[in-house]
């Protein structure tokens, strides 16, 4: 008896899913599955293989310490867990099963794409269009407005009426050779020269017309020294220099005082002030012995200068005072109302 041969079965085609009808009518695909992330539970997997080894770990070490110590009692132990493992790996699926599951849910998430992806519409595209011609193109400027009766040609220069033709530009100066110079300087003020006389002409010389701004400062020292011989002090002189200690013209009075002088050349504009007072104060009396200490200038003193000379006895004379003094009409320093130290 020839048994049958059974035909072999087709496998059923899988039915598409029906897709979900939202209100009004329209179908919508059934939505893909979403992977979800495995990156977080890869890494939960991780720490908790660690955990597990490094358990095992210690209690191997522990269980071969306590076997060490009771070899009895491990043997029996070891004989009774061989069942349990046995067990343990049978209940375990195989590798097989594994690759087979995986398998299947491949195809089972490639069905689900295919089928959206029939019954998604079409999603319009834009074409690209051709770039317009010359002829599409709207008019230029130029043409919209078209020139006049008068058309630009290469030989005579383009006129349309709106455009003012500019000027051809001028050529430009040449240089100068020569730097530049002001068509006028002021010429500086030239100082008159100081008049430089000695001790011998000085005596020839009529101290009333003299003009003691015109000195030199040596000259003026002189002629300082030349007005106290003349009012009867016979020993003057200048000791003035690099070492004089703030005297300029040391002499002895008509009433046997000894003077110590000290001349200051200065102009109208700068006057003499506390400071050269106080100079010369801190010297004459303790340094050179004056009774009678005396400082004249061409110029004024200072308010703060003249307090400071009253408080220390020592006698001013300014530019008003000397010019009197050389005339006549005024008295000299060891004179009516001199200061005496």
């Amino acid at each position: 008896m020839i048994d049958e041969v059974a035909p072999a079965r087709e496998p059923l085609a899988e039915e598409p899913k029906p897709a979900r009808v939202v209100r009004g009518g329209a179908r919508r695909p059934r939505r893909m599955r979403r992977a979800r992330p495995t990156v977080r539970s890869g890494s939960l997997a991780v720490v908790l293989a660690a955990a597990i080894l490094t358990g095992l770990a210690l209690a191997f070490q522990g269980f071969a310490r306590w076997a060490g110590e009771h070899p009895g009692w491990a043997v029996l132990l070891g004989l009774a867990a061989v069942p349990v493992l046995y067990a343990l790996l049978r209940g375990m699926p195989h590798a097989r099963d594994l690759r087979r599951a995986a398998r299947a849910g491949m195809a089972e998430a490639e069905a689900d794409a295919l089928a959206a992806t029939r019954t998604a519409p079409p999603v319009p595209v834009d074409e690209p269009t051709d770039p317009p011609t010359r002829t599409q193109q709207p008019p230029l400027l130029a043409d919209a407005f078209p020139p006049g009766p008068e058309e630009p040609t290469l030989a005579a220069p383009f006129h349309d009426g709106r455009t003012t033709p500019l000027p051809e530009p001028e050529a430009p100066a040449p240089y100068a050779t020569e730097p530049y110079a002001p068509e006028w300087e002021p010429e500086p003020e030239t100082e008159a020269e100081a008049v430089a006389l000695t001790a011998a002409e000085l005596d020839g010389v009529d101290l009333a017309t003299l003009d003691f701004a015109a000195l030199d400062p040596d000259t003026f020292e002189e002629a300082v020294a030349a007005l106290c011989r003349r009012d009867g002090c016979a020993d003057a002189e200048t000791v003035g220099g690099a070492g004089d200690l703030g005297a300029d013209v040391l002499a002895t009075a008509p009433d046997g005082r000894r003077v110590v002088i000290q001349c200051k050349r200065y102009g109208p504009e700068n006057k003499v002030g506390s400071q050269d007072l106080q100079r010369f104060g801190g010297t004459c009396w303790s340094v050179h012995g004056a009774q009678l200490a005396v400082l004249v200038t061409t110029s004024e003193f200072t308010a703060p200068a003249e307090e400071y000379a009253d408080s220390c006895g020592i006698r001013c004379i300014n530019g008003t005072e000397l010019t009197a003094w050389a005339e006549g009409t005024g008295p000299a320093p060891w004179g009516p109302g001199a200061t005496l130290g």
